[in-house]
């Protein structure tokens, strides 16, 4: 910086700055922030922030530090390159190195956060000196000390944590990583430790890229791997575990022959990590990653058994809770908190669920309950769609051993059951009846993660394990309620099937249940959430006739919560009304006493919450639900929420519009702008034909903003979530308020939907499963002559979408309906194009389930062929064609008579010995159905 030296007033001012914002009073803070954001409006303040960072010995670590961060984060704002002097751009390229050699721990860290930010914005084709001056400086080549040799390495692992992909691509006639590899390699023999462990961070990201340079000297990398495993070093232990981790899912073969070793090498550290007061859970849980990996591998069953004796005790024993864990726990549980508020802070992010619609309804969805969750000390099992609960406020971690022990367990436990069983259950028969509260509740959390296991190869065990865990729910340990609230959810499907079969343990089914609902009525809130989502899988996996007998206590049992629970809790608790509404929700519109305990407590929350709290999305969800089932029922309370639903809709998607012009203006949660639309579907499902007045009578805030203006814009929404669910709602408008609603913007509907068909990618791949089901629904509602100016643009969407080979297959199947119900009135249009799509159509509708979806497909199907018999191109799509209606177990009388006419027609074209030979190329079975129900 020979050329620029900072103003001494400036300077101190500066100085003072930092060390205001630093401090503990508030006031002095604010005063500093304010006179920051005036500092940043000098144009050589960069300067003055890398003098400060890397030359400023006069000004504590903490000022510097400071500086480096604002320095930082001015580098990755908007138009640095653009917006900075030419000049001040060299200098801080040419300077910044030289905080490296600082003796200050916490400004080398500083200076390699700055120089990864400078090399994300300038890479190897603006600042290719930097990797050889970093890795001279690593490697003592400039005799410096050991500390900056540190410091450069820690740098340079920086860049390839950011860069590693740029770094692996040719630039001029060279590429990077061919250069930076085997020098780290070296590294790896260097006197420092932390110079050995960031350079493993170096070399796992190019691992991780299959760089081609690994591959050409694989042996060689993992046998210098393999040396460092000796190195009693926390750090180097943790980054080897990651490299073996990343070698198994990158080069599973090569592990092979050393899987043994490697697994006890991470067993080893898994034990020699938690021991005493200063063991080192990051390391352990790395190593433990590794066993997750193993499990979930492509290795052969009998490579994975052999490990697992020495695997699942290990496993057991770090699912306890860490002494610490154990500390904080016995603290929280020491009182009551079921009438303490919760805070902001404790309420975790709350995802809108998924609104796919699928090409067959499916009822009774399973509930996902994953050993994740369980093990969180927040459980909260809601369904598929959602996001594996992390932890809540009672768990200060994301992702600790404890969970990933159990993930192993469970993982191992469906891929070998018998092997593990007869591991693990005389390891658990001790634990749950330990006297040791943390014992007792890892093993009742271990009978959980194995559940799936347990039934397989041991149920005749269960029927003495569900009494225990009964017992259990009233353990005087918080939190050993809750893991049997959760382990009893994981084990409630054969609980209700028991109860449903009239087995020998049907009277477990009652009891079970009450002892979860006394749960979820707890004092302690993470009892009542476990046993809350609990109560979710019980109805869930219930039978109809099981929940229809239990409504009113249900009804008064969620009333009881809605007392209780505060706004953690209610999410469950409207999680789990929602399956219960889902689930039993004609017989609850067919009482009026059932009405009057599901809909105060609701409205009241709904009165209660303004448009802008978050806790409403969940509320909305529920009520989306509720509107649906109970139909016109709902019909006094459908013009405040719909009207309540589309403020919100417009508020946002204004706002939405505000922030691409003002930068300052913070963007709306999307969640409102999706649950608010679920609940407009709700009340769409539940009024039917009778929604048409109430959207054409309320329109936006000053009644001159339309529904439908709103849809538009959202499928324009690049969240997919949002057009997901919008398409949703189109569709259901589409099948009961066509003409008055949706026909008057005909033409923007349908570039919509044909656009999102055409741009469709696997992460979109929901939002175009609803437009190809919107589609279908919209052709069988709309006339020839609406549907015809489409046609050219709709046909080859959606026949390149039925081809699409690696799209879902629920996707596939809402297209395939789609085509089959475009030829209702446009079998003419479509017979032309017969060849190009008949075998998968074929292939996705043969086993769909015997609904109206399909029953109507078929039909638009028979008269695309009766256009066009000749049209498949060849005898094997009629073929297929043939199988699928030998295959179709209940078709109505007025199909069966189609496909009767149909198939005579092509008999009498091929003639009785010619169709007898077609007829021959198919199974047996099929045969008879074709000629005995269909006389052809």
């Amino acid at each position: 910086m020979t050329d620029w030296q900072p103003e001494p007033n400036s300077l101190e001012q500066l100085r003072t700055i930092f060390s205001g914002s630093l401090s503990p009073d508030k006031s002095i803070r604010q005063q500093a922030n304010e006179a920051l954001e005036q500092a940043r409006l000098q144009p050589d303040l960069d300067s003055y922030l890398l003098y400060i960072l890397v030359e400023d010995a006069n000004s504590g670590s903490n000022i510097r530090a400071s500086a480096g961060l604002l320095l930082k984060n001015n580098i990755i704002s908007k138009d640095f390159v653009h917006s900075k002097p030419k000049d001040v751009q060299i200098s801080i390229l040419n300077n910044i190195l030289k905080g490296l050699l600082d003796s200050d721990t916490l400004v080398r860290n500083i200076t390699g956060n700055v120089i990864s930010a400078l090399f994300q914005i300038y890479g190897i084709q603006d600042w290719p000196q930097v990797l050889v001056q970093l890795l001279e400086l690593a490697n003592g080549e400039k005799g410096n000390s050991l500390k900056s040799q540190e410091g450069a390495i820690s740098a340079l692992s920086k860049i390839c944590e950011d860069s590693a992909l740029s770094l692996d691509k040719e630039f001029n006639g060279q590429i990077p990583s061919e250069f930076l590899i085997p020098n780290f390699m070296s590294l790896l023999n260097h006197q420092s430790t932390a110079v050995i462990s960031k350079s493993v961070v170096c070399l796992n990201q190019f691992i991780t890229l299959k760089s081609p340079y690994i591959d050409q000297h694989f042996e060689e990398l993992l046998l210098k791997v393999f040396n460092l495993t000796s190195i009693n070093d926390d750090d180097i232990r943790k980054h080897i575990c990651t490299s073996f981790y990343l070698i198994l899912d990158k080069y599973p073969e090569s592990l092979i022959p050393h899987i043994e070793g490697i697994t006890n090498f991470c067993l080893h550290t898994i034990v020699e990590s938690t021991k005493g007061e200063d063991g080192n859970e990051e390391v352990a849980l790395e190593a433990c990653e590794f066993l997750l990996g193993l499990a979930t591998s492509s290795y052969d069953l009998s490579v994975i058994k052999n490990l697992l004796p020495n695997m699942i005790p290990i496993l057991v024993e770090k699912m306890v809770y860490s002494k610490a864990d154990i500390e904080i726990y016995e603290q929280l549980d020491s009182f009551d908190d079921a009438e303490i508020e919760d805070k902001d802070e404790d309420i975790r992010p709350t995802n809108a669920r998924n609104k796919e619609k699928l090409a067959t309804k499916l009822e009774n969805k399973e509930i996902s309950n994953t050993v994740k969750n369980a093990s969180n000390d927040d459980d909260d099992d809601d369904d598929d769609d959602e996001d594996d609960d992390e932890d809540g406020s009672d768990d200060p971690s994301v992702w600790n051993l404890r969970k990933c022990s159990a993930a192993t367990l469970d993982v191992l436990a469906k891929l070998t059951p018998q092997e593990v069983i007869s591991i693990v259950l005389p390891i658990l028969k001790e634990k749950i009846v330990s006297d040791q509260w943390p014992v007792r509740e890892a093993g009742i959390l271990a009978f959980g993660a194995i559940s799936n296991a347990c039934l397989e190869v041991e149920a005749d065990k269960v029927p003495s394990l569900i009494p225990f865990l009964v017992e259990r729910t009233q353990d005087p340990v918080p939190r050993v309620r809750q893991i049997t609230c959760w382990t009893l959810g994981r084990y409630s499907g054969w609980v209700c099937e028991e109860a449903h079969k009239n087995g020998a343990c049907a009277n477990y089914y009652i009891p079970t249940l009450q002892a979860v609902m006394a749960c979820a009525l707890d004092n302690k809130k993470i009892v009542q959430q476990s046993a809350c989502s609990c109560i979710d899988s019980f109805i869930n996996n219930s039978e109809y006739d099981m929940i229809v007998g239990l409504i009113e206590p249900l009804l008064e049992h969620f009333n009881k919560c809605f007392l209780k629970y505060k706004r953690k809790n209610l999410v469950i608790l409207y999680g789990a009304l929602q399956t219960f509404v889902d689930k039993v929700g004609d017989v609850v519109t067919s009482k009026e006493e059932y009405i009057t305990l599901l809909l105060p407590p609701l409205l009241e929350k709904w009165e209660q919450l303004p448009d802008d709290d978050k806790d409403l999305w969940p509320l909305l969800e529920c009520m989306s639900s509720v509107a649906a089932s109970l139909g016109e029922l709902f019909a006094p309370y459908a013009v405040p929420a719909y009207q309540r639903s589309l403020r919100i809709l417009q508020n946002c998607i204004n706002l939405d519009k505000m922030c691409d012009v003002d930068p300052t203006i913070n963007s709306p949660e999307k969640d409102f702008i999706i649950t608010a639309i679920d609940l407009i579907d709700g009340l769409v499902q539940g009024l039917g034909v009778h929604s048409a007045e109430l959207i054409m009578q309320n329109g936006g805030r000053d009644n001159n903003t339309n529904l439908v203006d709103l849809l538009l814009t959202c499928f324009q929404d690049p969240v997919h979530d949002v057009r997901q669910s919008a398409f949703a709602l189109l569709g259901d408008l589409a099948i009961f308020v066509l003409r008055p609603v949706v026909l008057p913007y005909l033409h923007p509907i349908m570039q919509c939907i044909i656009n999102e068909i055409n741009s469709r990618n696997y992460e979109a791949s929901p939002v175009c499963n609803n437009a190809a089901w919107t589609l279908g629904e919209m052709s069988l509602v709309m006339t020839k002559e609406e549907l015809v100016p489409y046609l050219n643009d709709i046909i080859p969407s959606l026949i390149g979408l039925i081809n699409d080979e690696n799209y879902e297959q629920t996707v596939i199947e809402n297209a395939a309906i789609a085509i089959g119900r475009l030829g209702t009135f446009c079998a003419q249009e479509l017979s032309g194009h017969l060849s190009e799509f008949a075998i998968r159509w074929c292939t996705f509708m043969k086993y769909l389930e015997s609904n109206e979806e399909k029953e109507t497909s078929f039909k638009g199907m028979c008269s695309i062929i009766c256009a066009n018999p000749t049209g498949f191109g060849s005898n094997d799509g009629l073929l297929y064609f043939v199988d699928c209606i030998a295959s179709y177990m209940h078709p109505s009388m007025e199909l069966c008579g189609i496909f009767q006419k149909l198939l005579t027609g092509y008999k009498d074209m091929m003639g009785a010995e010619e169709w007898n030979q077609f007829l021959g190329n198919l199974e047996m079975d099929a045969q008879n159905v074709i000629k005995n129900r269909y006389g052809a």
